[in-house]
């Protein structure tokens, strides 16, 4: 198990805000919930450093499961207070300021914390970097620099000790760390994803931006199944199957469009098949399930999404579907007006167990994403 101190104790003047930085709404969440998200989502236990100030402003966000402390006069001081209630082995300490750290960068983090004690994320320099002296313009080799990012992991007893007993001023915990340790190793872990630290006003409006593109994918999924039955026909994708069974159902019970369809709803929250084609309107009965696809389709661009891509599985046991595929997701992707490299289904049998294995039904599910329409 592993902690993150996240250090949320700044007033942040700088960004030119009526309130502190971090409560800064994106989204309808304050700016400080976005790295508390990110590592309560890789099972962290969270200590949250924060503000006198801004104490009982933060708590109304977060659960109990959250340690709040209040910080100190400066940041070194306020690490120090929240490393108190850090009982785990290893520790990532964190700027709340810096909202985009992700999840797979403290990934490799957490896998250097296997072989060292201490970790420092950093991103290389990719400007030409000059020094200016007495005057004089001097170039300098910018293989030799880097630009220190939070977090910064350690072995958390390694660290409260420097921290407990320091008596001087760094510039951040890896600094600390080494004087502390000069002869330990520091391992880097070179982030390219953007982690920008907001500190000025443009900065805000860059992670506002940025934040807000999540909800440029919404993902959807749907599972249905249908029941088989003689005199029927077997409708899958808007092809028929030959087979001496089909599918029962209000409409022509092509289960495989109905949890595409289903999942697109599902994807925008806007309800389930249900609602727009219920079972009791007989005005639609034995509809060709295509009409419902391309309905809903239409609903959803108009909300300015498309597809980005389906990938659904049809659970049969007989008839063999795979001879069929191919022509199952042209069918899907001329309805939709989509590229068929967007679309994938694929067909499994249920190994002779429950209803579908005794051929008395047929399943499908699918997973669909769907992202904004950009102009």
């Amino acid at each position: 198990m592993n902690t993150a101190l996240i250090v949320a104790a700044g007033s942040g003047t700088r960004a030119k805000l009526s309130k502190s930085k971090i409560l800064y709404p994106i989204n309808g969440k304050p700016l400080f919930m976005y790295s508390v998200d990110t590592f309560f989502g890789l099972g962290f236990d969270i200590v949250l450093v924060v503000s006198k100030d801004d104490y009982q402003e933060v708590r109304k966000y977060i659960s109990d499961e959250v340690k709040l402390v209040i910080g100190g006069k400066t940041r070194s001081e306020s690490v120090m207070l929240g490393l108190k209630s850090v009982i785990t082995p290893y520790v990532y300490i964190h700027d709340a300021a810096r909202p985009l750290v992700s999840k797979s960068v403290i990934a490799d983090m957490e896998k250097a914390l296997e072989y060292h004690d201490a970790v420092l994320l950093a991103e290389k320099i990719t400007s030409a970097l000059k020094k200016f002296e007495n005057n004089k313009v001097i170039s300098e080799n910018r293989e030799s620099y880097l630009l220190a990012q939070t977090p910064q992991a350690f072995l958390t007893e390694k660290i409260r000790y420097a921290h407990i007993r320091n008596d001087k001023s760094f510039d951040d915990d890896i600094s600390l760390y080494q004087n502390f340790y000069p002869d330990d190793k520091i391992h880097v872990v070179i982030n390219e994803e953007n982690n920008i630290k907001v500190t000025y006003p443009e900065d805000i409006l860059f992670v506002k931006q940025r934040l807000e593109r999540d909800d440029d994918m919404r993902i959807g999924h749907s599972f249905d199944i249908h029941q088989l039955a003689e005199n029927r026909k077997l409708i899958l994708g808007g092809v028929e199957i030959p087979h001496d069974k089909g599918l029962l159902g209000h409409s022509d019970a092509d289960v495989l469009l109905h949890v595409i369809t289903e999942a697109m709803l599902g994807a925008l929250a806007l309800g389930d098949l249900g609602t727009y084609f219920p079972n009791t309107d007989q005005s639609i009965k034995d509809i060709d399930s295509s009409k419902i696809l391309i309905y809903v389709y239409n609903m959803i661009r108009e909300k300015g999404y498309e597809i980005g891509n389906i990938d659904a599985t049809v659970y049969a046991e007989l008839p063999k579907l795979n001879p069929h595929i191919q022509s199952i997701r042209d069918s899907i992707a001329s309805k939709l007006h989509i590229q068929v490299d967007k679309i994938s289904v694929k067909a499994t049998t249920y190994e002779k167990m429950d209803a579908i294995g005794e051929k008395k039904a047929m399943a499908a599910e699918a997973v669909v994403m769907l992202k904004k329409v950009t102009l």
